[in-house]
């Protein structure tokens, strides 16, 4: 299937790759299908693309790159709608990272918010950490080249 992207022009995905949001992301409920898309050859970020909406694209990147002690327990009812085994095996999970550059470069992941994904099955869902010490804006360092 060919989708027109803003930042990517149009691209062609096949039908197995599109990731299903039931209840889309926090502020985008209408926004279900999704693709991840790599950001830069060796480059730690992906984009999450909607599928449906060629303006609405995310960057994502795997918390433990961020906080190597990240962790989070998924609870049963959020297991069931992602229909996850009992083991980890198969389960990914990514944050929401947001660049700022009015002013100095400033690039933050949400840490409470993570978008935790059934890979075999191609089913995510954004879990709300409640009473969790983590951030919607946890510091990514700057490395600049």
């Amino acid at each position: 299937m060919k989708i027109p992207t803003r930042r990517f022009g149009t691209i062609e995905i096949a039908e197995d790759q599109v990731v299903y949001i039931p209840a889309g992301l926090i502020g985008f409920p209408d926004q279900k299908r999704y693709v991840l898309l790599e950001h830069k050859k060796g480059s730690p970020f992906v984009w999450f693309q909607a599928v449906d909406d060629e303006d609405l694209a995310f960057l994502l990147i795997d918390p433990l790159l961020c906080k190597p002690d990240y962790e989070l327990l998924i609870s049963p009812e959020d297991r069931k709608a992602l229909e996850l085994p009992d083991s980890c095996e198969g389960v990914q999970t990514l944050v929401i990272v947001n660049v700022t550059s009015a002013g100095p470069l400033e690039i933050t992941a949400n840490l409470l918010g993570p978008v935790v994904m059934n890979v075999k099955k191609r089913l995510a869902k954004q879990i709300v950490l409640y009473q969790s010490p983590y951030s919607t804006r946890f510091p990514i360092p700057v490395v600049k080249k």
